[in-house]
């Protein structure tokens, strides 16, 4: 039995240092995503062939748009390509030559895909993540209590929720909605029936409930309602619609700055009405 236990040692040291080599190796290995080869594909070239400064071959979120599509057509996003209002934006986060912000506002794409201390970068411009790099320009939301952009931290939010129902047809943008908004942590908008009942009259005549998960082509075909809608395509599209159906999605944003995060203003019904058409 005598040495027995300084063999063990030796053997869990080493397997410990080939790990250690192993992980070394696999990083070495991986592929930095924004390696970029080519530099034209983004750039305007001088005769030289050098890269001309300030010079693009298209809008920054037209050249990012290809490699992360999931990021501008799933959830939300942050709004890009407009001019910041109301906020500070700091001399460190560049806006474009005609002062809008853009992906690179935030991001630089040229920037090491790990920070110092070996965690993803997420090639930001500053080190700080979550609410702490959103006060970076919006300060006073440390001091405006809860909202959306706060609570949820993050630029480009997506699904993180799925239906295990398959007769509630609930997207998963809605679920997400519903998960702070069940009354456990902001206002309640409990489902009943497929009715999303906003807490008050929102809607005057309906005690504030509007049908989620349905499909919106089957529901204008249907006789007997107390409106006619709008055929999906001549719907403002700022209105979303979650694979042909309604969700919480479809009328807010959590990123908008319109009144109950509308994603456009329902003066004199403005909202309503781009999908509904009153009769008389």
């Amino acid at each position: 039995m005598t040495g027995k236990p300084g063999l063990m040692k030796w053997k869990i040291t080493i397997a410990a240092l080939l790990g250690v080599l192993l992980a070394a190796l696999l990083h070495s290995m991986r592929t930095e995503p924004h390696k970029f080869k080519d530099c034209s594909g983004c750039h305007v070239l001088g005769p030289g062939g050098g890269v001309l400064e300030g010079r693009l071959t298209a809008p920054i979120s037209v050249l990012c748009e290809p490699c992360h599509r999931s990021v501008f057509t799933e959830g939300y996003l942050h709004p890009c390509d407009i001019r910041p209002t109301g906020v500070t934006v700091p001399a460190d986060m560049p806006l474009s030559g005609q002062g809008e912000m853009t992906c690179a506002t935030c991001h630089d794409v040229h920037m090491p895909y790990e920070s110092s201390f070996g965690v993803p970068s997420r090639y930001l411009r500053r080190y700080e993540q979550g609410n702490a790099f959103c006060r970076i320009c919006h300060p006073a939301f440390a001091h405006s209590g809860r909202d959306h952009t706060v609570e949820l931290g993050e630029s480009h939010f997506r699904a993180q929720y799925r239906s295990t129902d398959p007769s509630r047809a609930i997207d998963p943008i809605s679920l997400d909605c519903l998960s702070c908004h069940d009354g456990s942590y902001s206002s309640s908008a409990p489902i009943t029936a497929g009715l999303w009942s906003h807490g008050k009259d929102f809607m005057k005549y309906d005690g504030g409930s509007h049908p989620i998960g349905v499909d919106y082509e089957q529901a204008r075909m249907q006789k007997g309602r107390k409106t006619d809608l709008r055929p999906i395509g001549a719907v403002d599209r700022r209105v979303r619609f979650f694979d042909g159906k309604v969700g919480c999605g479809s009328c807010h944003d959590p990123y908008s700055t319109i009144e109950k995060r509308l994603v456009m203003s329902d003066r004199e019904s403005g909202l309503c009405l781009t999908c509904h058409m009153i009769a008389g």
